[in-house]
Order: C-alpha cells, then structure tokens, then sequence
C-alpha cells in the first residue's frame, strides 16, 4: 500500500523531471503533487458536481505549479482551481492558504471547522488539517485528523503512514 503511494507520488512528478532535464524539482511543481495527492487519498461526501475545486487563496497561485494541477483528474472528475473571493470556500474541497497568516485566515478557517474542506497549509503556525512543511528544500506533512473528522473527511490510511506526524482525536498526539 506504502508502496502504491509512492508510486502515484513518482507518476506524478515523472513528466516534471523530464521537461526540466534535471533533478531538483522546483518547489512549486512539489506542492502540487502533494496537494493532488492530498485530493487522490481524501474521502468527501457526495456533493453530486463533476468536478473537484481546488482553491488558491488571492496572490498564492505562485507558490502551486496550477499548470500541473489544472491538467488532472481524479476518478473521471476534473480538477479546477480557482481563487475564492473574500475568502469564501464554500464550493472548495480543497483550500490551500501557503504561509501566509493575513487577517482574516484563523475566522476563515474558524469558519470552515465543520465543513468539507480539507484545508492545507504550510508552516508551523498553520491551522489548517493538513500542514505542510519545507525542510532542507523538501516537503514533508502533519496530518491533524481530528479536525478532519469533525469535517466529515476521510483521509486516507496510505496518506497518513506518508505524514510526519497525524493527530489523532483519541489520543491527544
């Protein structure tokens, strides 16, 4: 299972490596695969559209290759980013806010506790579900699984033995 995993990890970054001949992978390429992957090994509930938004905070599309992204789908659904006005995530499954700590983001994600987003973010001071973490230009992730829960999310199994660490309601870790 670890394994298969890795293996969509490399399918997706493999295109990547070759049109860039070389073998430092830019940041932002990484991000997407992360966050593709993120959407690939998460459950929603059944919102009947075709198609799976992702969205970018305003000035962040910089930070996510969103060509890479924008090419994709999952399970015969197309993946579509957008930039949600005001902060609105309501049609977002996925909410990637970068590492920005703007006004406003902590009642955004306040806001979104209970709903199916599955919110991303990067740095330490995130609050968000899924954390992302860049160290010694990799990324790695924390997975906060009680928040997920309360969300009405499923991440994954084969996505949480690839965290860092995962939160458990249950146990307080």
């Amino acid at each position: 299972m670890l394994i298969r995993a890795l293996l969509l990890i490399a399918a997706f970054l493999l295109p990547i490596l070759r049109s860039h001949g070389e073998d430092v992978i830019p940041i932002s390429d990484m991000r997407a695969a992360y966050l593709y992957n993120f959407v690939v090994f998460t459950e929603w509930p059944d919102n009947g559209k075709d198609v799976i938004n992702i969205c970018l905070l305003p000035g962040q599309t910089h930070m996510v290759n969103v060509r890479l992204l924008a090419s994709k789908q999952i399970n015969g659904r197309n993946l579509r980013i957008i930039e949600p006005a005001n902060r609105d995530a309501a049609d977002c499954q996925l909410l990637y806010i970068g590492e920005t700590m703007a006004p406003g983001i902590r009642q955004t994600l306040s806001r979104l506790a209970n709903s199916p987003v599955l919110t991303v973010g990067e740095g330490s001071q995130s609050q968000a579900m899924i954390q992302m973490n860049v160290e010694n230009k990799r990324l790695s992730f924390n997975v906060d699984l009680a928040q997920s829960r309360r969300a009405n999310l499923t991440i994954s199994s084969k996505l949480l033995r690839l965290a860092k660490t995962v939160r458990k309601e249950d146990d307080g870790s």
